[in-house]
């Protein structure tokens, strides 16, 4: 929306009430929004009927995100002034975001039929014929901070011309009109009403039990029976399938839901809505691959299809693609240039890339369009605490609460910001929040993780460890973590590099190869790692790329094709492959600095993959107490899947001892290549253990190394605020409030 001066009444304006719609305008530009407010009222106290202050004081309540109280106000001005286009906007938006899709289609197309014809008002009444379609379904991204996205029905939705309408049921037109009617007004209750009686007489019509459904799901009430009979009765109906889908996708039955899906698909190949439906259910089982493809089927049949172009855009950045992820977020805002969703999702890939400043960008733009979007304010403040602005991430998590109270994944964010007292209110929050009989398990986890923070923050290390168990084992349940299967990977990876002799790269030898080297920084998370990255970051020749999944990626499609092509043999042609793809990857950092570190603490899995294919990089090799470290692990959350090990005492004391192992293969496979740094020393000798760790790499002496608290950069790990402190002593001894809660984990690791 915008705002107006200005136009031409029936009514002439007194001189005296012009110049205060100027200067209420000039308050209005300058943000000082309460001044404009007061004068776009008074303006009204005098003229009721004046357009432009009608126009403008609706514009002013949407920017504040009260749509509600707005509309009144634009109706005004457009039945005042109906000529004026912007009107007819602005209305038309402020009833999208209400939720009232058809009325702003219709003002639309009233404006259109007037003669409105611009480019924002065709992307506006494409925006609301699209939101008319959709499916009464609404469900939210797996991520958090991911945009809420729509279930849609086909194009037809309910129409008179669907499928076993006005048949040999005898159901007659004027009574399928009827129902479309009140479809159309929104009036669903009535809806149901009417289907119900219909069906007293008809109750084979699988017309009816469809419109049953949809006019059930608009008022969230359980669909699926009515859907479920309607696909029974209407078999070759694949709009019928569609919205079966959708019901069962909606209530977690997602196999079911790929199952109608694809049925709609058999019936109707060209059905984009189920395609991009097919995409969500895969999407939501984590299937990325198969999500892209049917996001990109849907595309090939509507070019202009926003909702697919960026969901398409999720799934790219799940599967690391980011740049083309980036692409396709961008795609669906020339569509949809208003889309705060895909603005939001923007910046999230952004923020994977490490551009920072664009991805702020995104998120504020994400909230100019939708001040109250919460989980834009939490992903603003994530891009800020990596940042080092930690007083304005606080507060954008603030926002975020005070616009959803509920929302958990803030508060685990803000948990880990602050230091609490008892009589916090965050506590009372959530407390209460985790009490809920309705509170899903994700959400139990995140708070589960807030509650462990607060009470250790307050001294009750027995009530802070019955919270941080919970959650815990909540989150390895949610992830279906195996020991097994990790040992299995440990032991492959062993062979494959036990032979006698390794194949070589002769044109790896020589430093000259590369323009720029990296350091791989390595360990078990918690280690140190970020701090060991902070002190290199800090010399004027190092850019710190932060936790890179490229190696990872790489190493996990070599190791598979060892399994299957070459009966467990590294061979050089993959060796290559690890090579020139890694270098690639690298290639695509904004950076031209001579050394690049990777802190990707599990890359030590790959040490074997980084010595052989890049013989010219650096291998760093974190060690602190393992005491400390797992437990520091295993009181925080990942975000990532990566670290299924963490959410279980047991299973943490196992895989730290199968570290160890594979760091002692390694040690003898490449003596000499690998340098052990230990934390606890690095905290008590900081200059004598800098100077080591920069002759190891090949850099000479810089003093802003010992200040590498001062260095700014991004940093995006779990210890993004710690290494804005200087260094300190005593961490590693934080483990022993908890001695009596861990000792079966103890055992484990000195046994």
């Amino acid at each position: 929306m915008q705002m107006t001066s200005k136009t031409r009444s029936p009514q002439a304006v007194p001189p005296t009430l012009d110049q205060t719609l100027q200067q209420a305008i000039a308050h209005h530009k300058a943000g000082q929004l309460p001044d404009a407010e007061r004068l776009y009222r008074a303006i009204l106290q005098v003229q009721p009927n004046h357009p432009d202050a009608n126009h403008n004081l609706g514009v002013l309540a949407a920017q504040v995100g009260q749509h509600i109280a707005g509309i009144p106000y634009l109706k005004s001005a457009l039945a005042i002034n109906p000529a004026q286009g912007q009107y007819s906007l602005s209305y038309a938006e402020a009833l999208l975001a209400t939720g009232q899709a058809i009325e702003a289609l219709s003002v639309m197309e009233a404006a259109m039929q007037r003669g409105l014809d611009t480019a924002a008002a065709h992307a506006l009444r494409a925006k609301a014929e699209t939101a008319t379609r959709s499916e009464f379904f609404l469900t939210k991204s797996p991520k958090a901070g991911k945009a809420a996205i729509k279930k849609r029905t086909s194009k037809k939705d309910v129409r008179p011309t669907s499928k076993g309408a006005a048949s040999a049921l005898s159901l007659s037109q004027t009574e399928v009109n009827q129902l479309v009617a009140l479809f159309k007004a929104g009036r669903h209750a009535e809806l149901e009403n009417r289907t119900r009686l219909l069906l007293e007489r008809y109750p084979n019509s699988g017309f009816v039990w469809k419109v049953l459904g949809v006019s059930l799901g608009m008022q969230g009430k359980d669909a699926l029976p009515a859907l479920r009979q309607a696909s029974k009765l209407l078999p070759d109906d694949a709009e019928a399938h569609n919205n079966l889908g959708n019901a069962m996708q909606y209530l977690g039955q997602l196999d079911n839901a790929i199952a109608s899906f694809r049925r709609a698909l058999e019936i109707e190949p060209d059905y984009a809505e189920a395609h991009y439906n097919l995409g969500n259910a895969l999407k939501d089982l984590g299937q990325f691959d198969g999500a892209a493809a049917s996001y990109r089927r849907a595309l090939e049949i509507r070019s202009d299809y926003a909702e697919a172009h960026n969901n398409m855009g999720n799934a790219l950045r799940d599967l690391g693609q980011l740049n083309e992820a980036v692409a396709s977020c961008r795609r669906a805002l020339e569509i949809i240039p208003d889309c705060a969703e895909a603005h939001n999702n923007l910046g999230n890939t952004l923020q994977d890339l490490g551009q920072f400043d664009d991805a702020i960008d995104s998120y504020r733009q994400a909230l100019a369009i939708t001040p109250n979007y919460a989980e834009a304010h939490n992903n603003l403040g994530n891009a800020l605490k990596s940042l080092g602005q930690l007083d304005e991430a606080s507060t954008s998590y603030r926002r975020a609460l005070k616009i959803k109270p509920d929302y958990a994944d803030a508060h685990r964010n803000l948990s880990v910001m602050k230091r609490y007292k008892p009589d916090d209110p965050q506590f009372a929050q959530m407390l209460a929040l985790i009490a809920s009989p309705t509170l899903s398990d994700q959400d139990k986890i995140q708070i589960g993780f807030a509650l462990g923070k607060a009470y250790e923050d307050i001294g009750d290390a027995d009530t802070s460890f019955r919270y941080l168990q919970e959650g815990n084992r909540l989150r390895k349940k949610q992830l279906g973590y195996d020991i097994d299967a990790d040992k299995r990977l440990f032991a492959f990876i062993k062979s494959t590099f036990a032979v006698a002799c390794l194949p070589v790269l002769e044109h790896a030898q020589s430093p000259a190869q590369l323009t720029q080297r990296p350091v791989f920084i390595v360990g078990m998370p918690r280690s140190g790692t970020t701090l060991v990255e902070q002190i290199l970051a800090s010399h004027s020749q190092v850019y710190g790329a932060g936790e890179l999944d490229v190696l990872a990626r790489i190493a996990d499609c070599a190791l598979r094709d060892i399994k299957q092509n070459h009966s467990g043999q590294l061979t050089v042609a993959t060796l290559g492959s690890v090579r020139a793809d890694y270098l690639a990857g690298l290639d695509t950092l904004d950076t031209r600095a001579p050394c690049v570190t990777d802190k990707m603490p599990l890359n030590f899995r790959w040490t074997g993959f980084i010595l052989t294919a890049i013989p010219e990089a650096r291998v760093v090799h974190v060690q602190r107490d393992p005491i400390a470290t797992c437990w520091s692990i295993f009181k925080h959350y990942f975000s990532q899947k990566g670290n299924g090990y963490a959410y279980d005492l047991a299973d943490l004391a196992e895989f730290y001892k199968l570290y160890v192992d594979l760091m002692a293969f390694w040690r003898q496979r490449f003596p000499g290549q690998i340098y052990d740094l230990n934390y606890e020393t690095l905290t008590e000798n900081q200059e004598r253990e800098t100077q080591a760790l920069l002759k190891h790499c090949d850099l000479t002496w810089e003093d802003r190394c010992l200040e590498f608290h001062k260095t700014k950069r991004a940093v995006k790990t779990a210890s993004s605020t710690q290494v804005r402190e200087e260094m300190y002593r005593g961490s590693s001894e934080a483990w022993r409030k908890y001695k009596a809660h861990i000792q079966p984990m103890i055992a484990a690791l000195k046994g």
